[in-house]
């Protein structure tokens, strides 16, 4: 299990016609249940999360990222429904920014 994806029936549905594992998620509480599992088991490498769903556990990741955990990585495809486009550059500037380490000044003053 090194890869595992988590989402809405049809997200995790789609991945698993490619070969990943999936587990379908309807709130952001199930998904941090089981991100606390992946972490505790230390067998999965990657967590394949929506867009939507990344947000509603953002705290999560980064509450991870605090402790030094460098499995599992996150990684944030969009959805079915395609990006979310509010805040779009935004968010990208803070997840770049995350994973660098450090803030970037892109387009700010």
């Amino acid at each position: 299990m090194s890869v595992v994806a988590l989402g809405d029936p049809y997200f995790v549905t789609a991945l698993r016609v490619a070969g990943v594992e999936g587990r379908i998620v309807l709130t952001a509480k199930e998904a941090e249940n089981i991100v606390d599992v992946l972490v505790r088991e230390r067998k999965c490498k990657v967590v394949i999360l929506s867009e939507k769903l990344a947000i509603l556990i953002e705290h999560k990741r980064n509450e991870l990222a605090k402790l030094g955990n460098y499995y599992p990585v996150f990684a944030v495809v969009p959805g079915l429904d395609g990006t979310i486009e509010e805040g779009r550059t935004r968010r990208l500037y803070q997840l770049i920014s995350q994973a660098v380490g450090a803030k970037l000044k892109l387009g700010e003053d």
